[in-house]
């Protein structure tokens, strides 16, 4: 028999049963997660061959994990598991008896870090002597949350085990997301903008959604064009609840983070912060955990610009440009004295979106004529933009320029700017290209 359980009703005390993000329209395919289902599907065959399994999803907010599960119980319905739906905050001995004598069973726990640890906990324990020998187990958490015993269960299951990270889609399956809503392929400068979301899924469907009510894109034969870059308004809503909805320290590391430019190092952090290193490795670790920050040995970075450029805008902007000062200073003092590279401008150059592509591309080491084709724009009008650059920064070459915007400090061959790049308009706060 199976037995889908649905997400709990109700949670841990101060604990909100459902995350922010609206689930995904009915009829969506699920896409990007073919080598997840592949593993799920492997496990499902695995109990209906007569074995036991145990799968835990896990993946921050709005990852898919509840569409996810969805996908796998419509596979358990193909492979022949009869289907059954209950509360998994009934009591297991509640359950109902198992139907076909030998039949595999699926118990379905989604949202399991909402039961908080003992709950969850004792969950676990009632249920896993109740079904026995043909069972799978698929359980869905976000990441580094949710009940230790699952862990446990991981760490010592005797039969096939499982855990499936539900990790940033990748651009075509992203593109696809976006296709299935709108009902066309996005056209290359909207599909520029949706590459702000960083594949998160959630924040892509939300990005889509408020695009189409604001009339930001247009549906043109077969292609969905872009009208208008601008954040929709239900995407900003959306992610300063995020924000407020967070401890002070750190909605303060996000904003210090954001300020400082989509990626940063822990030794600019930790002067402005004024934290000791073992206080922000504990931010670090929930950031990471979130997904709202990745973070390697010394470098902190958002995955997507769009949660960077609205965290960001929540700073005055005299706080702004008094952050980028102290981290400058902070590295002035810790490290040698720079060459003299001619005067400077007293703050880095704001950058609109057009200018903050144009350079981004610079990084990477394009030609005029490169960038041109990557913009659909001229090699003319991309002169023009690059004399523009000079003028606003005061150089007069292109490695002068990614020094003062700070692009220079990128590590690893990374196109992404240094900690001293002025975020200005974004691409999602331009002045309404039109497309």
């Amino acid at each position: 028999m199976t037995t889908a359980t649905s997400g709990p009703t109700t949670g841990a005390p101060g604990q909100t049963p459902t995350g922010p993000f609206a689930p995904p329209s009915p009829g969506l395919p699920l896409r990007g997660r073919e080598h997840e289902t592949a593993r799920a599907l492997r496990a499902l065959r695995f109990v209906a061959g007569g074995g036991s399994a145990l799968v835990a999803v896990e993946g921050p907010s709005g990852s898919g994990k509840t569409r996810f599960l969805d996908e796998c119980v419509a596979l358990a319905r193909r492979l022949g598991y009869p289907v059954c739906h209950r509360s998994p905050l009934l009591a297991a001995t509640d359950a109902p008896a198992t139907g076909t004598a030998g039949g595999p069973a699926l118990v379905v726990l989604d949202d399991v870090h909402l039961l908080g640890e003992e709950v969850g906990d004792a969950l676990l324990a009632r249920c896993r002597p109740r079904y026995g020998g043909s069972v799978a187990w698929l359980v869905a958490r976000r990441t580094g949350a949710g009940p230790g015993r699952l862990d446990a269960l991981l760490a010592g299951s005797a039969g096939h085990t499982e855990r499936i990270t539900l990790d940033a889609l990748r651009a075509p399956a992203s593109l696809q997301v976006a296709a299935d809503i709108l009902g066309a392929p996005a056209s290359a400068p909207l599909a520029r903008v949706l590459d702000g979301a960083g594949g998160h899924p959630g924040l892509l469907v939300e990005l889509v959604r408020g695009m189409r009510e604001e009339h930001l894109v247009r549906v043109e034969g077969h292609q969905a064009l872009l009208v208008e870059e601008r954040i929709p308004q239900r995407v900003r809503e959306l992610l300063h609840g995020m924000l407020r909805d967070q401890p002070g320290e750190y909605r303060q590391l996000l904003r210090v983070a954001a300020v400082l430019g989509r990626e940063t190092t822990v030794d600019d952090l930790l002067p402005v912060l004024r934290v000791p290193p073992s206080a922000l490795l504990l931010l670090l670790d929930r950031a990471a955990s979130t997904g709202m920050l990745a973070v390697g040995d010394t470098r902190v970075r958002f995955p997507n610009e769009l949660l960077r450029q609205v965290v960001a805008d929540s700073v005055p902007a005299p706080l702004r440009h008094a952050l980028r000062r102290q981290a400058a200073a902070a590295r002035s003092a810790d490290g040698p004295a720079a060459p003299p590279a001619g005067p400077r401008p007293t703050e880095p150059p704001d950058l609109n979106g057009q200018e903050h592509l144009i350079v981004r591309m610079i990084a990477e080491g394009l030609t005029n004529k490169q960038i041109a084709r990557r913009l659909d724009i001229s090699p003319h009008t991309v002169n023009y933009h690059l004399k523009k650059l000079f003028r606003k920064a005061g150089v007069n070459s292109r490695i002068a320029l990614l020094r003062e915007t700070g692009w220079h400090e990128r590590p690893g061959g990374s196109a992404e700017g240094g900690p001293l790049v002025r975020p200005g308009q974004g691409p999602f706060e331009g002045g309404g290209h039109g497309q």
